[in-house]
């Protein structure tokens, strides 16, 4: 069975996965069809806006046999989506500022895994080596578009932290706060979703909602604050997708682009500009050329 997704939506959690079948399920009237695509199993979500959206799920963290690393690498080989969108639940730095169930949008993420230990003063001292990479502009100016009609929990757009660990522990999430002072949370697979999606020059953004502070409280209340935050992010995702939808390039009858084939320059690479929509060109490649 052959499948191509224009959105791929990518969970990791249960609870994730369930907010994404019965937000889309409501909003479509159909339940998602359970298929197998080149051995690899899926959700079909349907058409939303005109997006043929399927969703994925994986392990939880980035490297291991079903890790987001390889589990969004081997979803994009079988579905050839235009854009990934990784969805669910993550923590919150600053329980102040922000409220459980907020929405947390990367317009960047800084994976801290990769580190220098070294000794200052006879005490440890850490310096986050790595990127900080951004989601794919095309993405990013179709969530920050919709922001304007939506009416549900607050949307924050920013930095947010990803690593392999689960972090409940006040001492150590204060220790990434200094290490990244602008982090709006944190959470454990978008290092995974971003190295799988720009090895295969795919659009990528992560949207998740806070549902704990990695304070050491984890625990309290956890099923209805897990369920409140992964229902507003797929909840948001969804409006997204209706509202600026993600569709595949079509071509003419006669196999010509509907551009004439004109060759448009992105960063150092040239692609082929098949179509314009919506003044957006989708080069697959992480950027976007208006």
């Amino acid at each position: 069975m052959k499948i191509k997704a224009d959105a791929l939506v990518v969970t990791v959690t249960p609870v994730e996965t369930h907010a994404v079948l019965d937000v889309f399920q409501a909003a479509t009237s159909q339940a998602a069809a359970i298929k197998v695509v080149a051995g690899f199993p899926c959700h079909d979500l349907g058409e939303v806006g005109g997006s043929r959206v399927v969703l994925v799920q994986s392990e939880m963290g980035t490297s291991g046999p079903g890790g987001s690393l390889l589990t969004v690498g081997e979803a994009i080989r079988a579905l050839e989506p235009v854009a990934v969108i990784m969805t669910g639940i993550a923590f919150g730095m600053d329980p102040s500022r922000q409220a459980i169930g907020d929405i947390l949008v990367s317009e960047n993420l800084r994976p801290y895994e990769l580190q220098r230990v070294g000794t200052e003063a006879g005490q440890p001292c850490i310096i986050l080596r790595g990127d900080r990479p951004r989601a794919a502009t095309a993405l990013l100016r179709r969530f920050k578009a919709a922001q304007y009609s939506w009416a549900g929990a607050k949307l924050r757009f920013g930095l947010v932290l990803s690593g392999e660990k689960l972090v409940d522990n006040l001492a150590f999430r204060e220790q990434l706060r200094a290490l990244e002072p602008e982090a709006l949370g944190g959470e454990m697979e978008g290092a995974g979703l971003y190295a799988a999606c720009q090895d295969a020059r795919v659009d990528w953004i992560l949207v998740k909602a806070i549902c704990d502070w990695a304070d050491g409280q984890k625990e309290h209340d956890r099923a209805a604050r897990q369920k409140l935050a992964a229902d507003n992010a797929a909840r948001f995702v969804l409006h997204v997708l209706q509202q600026a939808p993600v569709r595949r390039e079509k071509k003419t009858k006669s196999g010509s682009s509907g551009s004439g084939g004109r060759v448009v320059v992105s960063g150092a690479r040239s692609v082929a500009a098949k179509e314009v929509r919506d003044s957006i060109i989708m080069t697959g490649d992480g950027n976007t050329v208006a």
